[in-house]
């Protein structure tokens, strides 16, 4: 049996209430508890809506969920350095290896046991609606949906950056504890299945969170499968994908390049998906914003990064300022620029994390209709973000040209975003060309992160990476 305060603690976990006695008031919580967690969760509606609200806050608000997903790819990729401290080595330099106890591999090790915690959340989730005789079919629909959407974009990811993993779908620690590995083949199976049953079943718009864009749409599992789809090499999937998120009666424009600086502000036009702001609802910044733009901020792009933004363009004005740390330049990125809540209410900004957005459909289907050989329709995504970008249109005109200045299009547009340039290498087989000329210490096993070290001494099913 658990206590009131115990199953409270459960269910509101991180929910961006700003108190326990508000939320207390808000999902009803009655006195003593004579039931499990499980069945007094999923006994009402509010009470279950509360429990997904908890696992979404609980799980945006890690660590490696905010800033340390594009901090640790950015730096393992091109695109980033650390000026001063030595902590990060192993990630600048991809020396990496599971017996580290640096910093360096504290971010790899939180990455995987964030997405793990997640996904118990999310498949508890999804259990618990299944099994409920109390919930509305809304409501459990609903849980099932956001849920496995979830757990498909922590694949995604987790698949990503390490390679074959446990495909973990159930709660019950005695069968997942010595889960072995999965092929690559059979999570994408089930991120695809994941995603389709979600975007089948999610809400088509935002008026269940009014003035954010945090809840989960239809829109935004098309958006997720149409990168899936992408990295699969399944073109006319990617292309169908991408154009319904495109398309979707007028919900998404791009930003103007005059105000361009609004794209990761909260619920702008161009957002797919947002996490919510960091704190509380009105604290208006990020975790990005407070690590990148502060005054000691020590991450800075790399000059290779730098070098690629021609003069005109809008994004080195707006997402770039140059400022320097003890006497050395350092490029910040600018995309989030509140740093505090004080700081936010003065520039008059609330941010939020923007996981999905609009610009990435257009060069996802960019792609897909340029490796189909739909060069003219291809090239006419591509310009809709070269031409926001002050730019111009693109003067490639074969496929060859074209998907090159794809990658780099790519580059400019996502850098110090969840691993862009870091997935775009790896997926289109460049990694090591591409890294092995930049740095002298690259080597090929380190394309996939080592296994932590600890998950494999608990877990006899468990192997390493290979070459570590």
């Amino acid at each position: 049996m658990l206590s009131n305060k115990l199953l409270r603690n459960i269910i509101i976990g991180l929910t961006s209430v700003t108190s326990l006695a508000a939320c207390e008031k808000m999902i009803d919580i009655p006195a003593p508890i004579t039931e499990t967690s499980s069945s007094r969760v999923y006994s009402t509606d509010k009470l279950a809506l509360a429990a997904l609200s908890g696992a979404f806050s609980s799980t945006f608000n890690s660590i490696s969920f905010a800033y340390g997903m594009t901090t640790t790819t950015s730096l393992v990729s091109d695109d980033v350095i650390h000026l001063s401290s030595t902590n990060f080595d192993e990630l600048t330099k991809n020396t990496y290896l599971p017996t580290s106890s640096t910093s360096a591999v504290n971010q790899i090790n939180d990455i995987w046991t964030s997405m793990y915690q997640g996904i118990y959340r999310f498949n508890s989730l999804i259990e618990g609606a299944q099994s409920s005789t109390a919930l509305s079919d809304s409501v459990k629909l609903r849980l099932t949906s956001e849920a496995k959407f979830m757990r498909a974009y922590c694949y995604f990811y987790l698949s990503n950056l390490f390679g074959q993993v446990p495909l973990i779908l159930e709660t019950d620690v005695t069968k997942t504890s010595l889960a072995p590995k999965d092929s690559i083949a059979k999570i994408n199976r089930q991120i695809i299945q994941d995603l389709v049953e979600a975007r089948n079943n999610l809400t088509t718009n935002y008026s269940k969170s009014p003035g954010y864009r945090t809840v989960v749409t239809k829109w935004a599992a098309c958006a997720l499968l149409a990168r899936v789809y992408l990295y699969n090499k399944q073109w006319e999937l990617a292309e169908l994908e991408a154009s319904k998120v495109i398309d979707s009666a007028g919900l998404y424009s791009l930003i103007p390049s005059a105000s361009l600086e609004n794209c990761f502000v909260r619920a702008n036009a161009e957002a797919i998906f947002q996490y919510g702001p960091y704190l509380s609802p009105t604290s208006g910044y990020t975790y990005e914003g407070s690590t990148f733009v502060t005054s000691s901020s020590q991450y800075s792009l790399t000059e290779d990064l730098y070098s690629t933004f021609s003069a005109a363009d809008v994004r080195k004005a707006k997402w770039i300022r140059d400022t320097t740390f003890s006497g050395v330049k350092n490029h910040q990125s600018f995309k989030y620029r509140a740093t505090s809540t004080t700081n936010a209410t003065a520039l008059g900004r609330q941010e939020a994390p923007t996981v999905l957005r609009l610009a990435e459909q257009y060069l996802i289907r960019a792609e897909a209709r340029v490796q189909q050989m739909k060069l003219a329709e291809g090239t006419a995504d591509l310009d809709q973000v070269r031409i926001r970008a002050n730019t111009g249109a693109t003067t490639a005109s074969s496929q060859d040209d074209l998907i090159v200045e794809l990658a780099a299009e790519n580059r400019r547009e996502f850098f110090n975003e969840y691993g862009h340039r870091w997935l775009d290498l790896k997926r289109t087989g460049k990694i090591n060309e591409v890294l092995g000329a930049k740095k002298p210490t690259w080597q090929a096993r380190a394309a996939y992160f080592p296994l932590p070290q600890s998950a494999v001494d608990a877990n006899p099913n468990l192997k390493q990476n290979d070459d570590y």
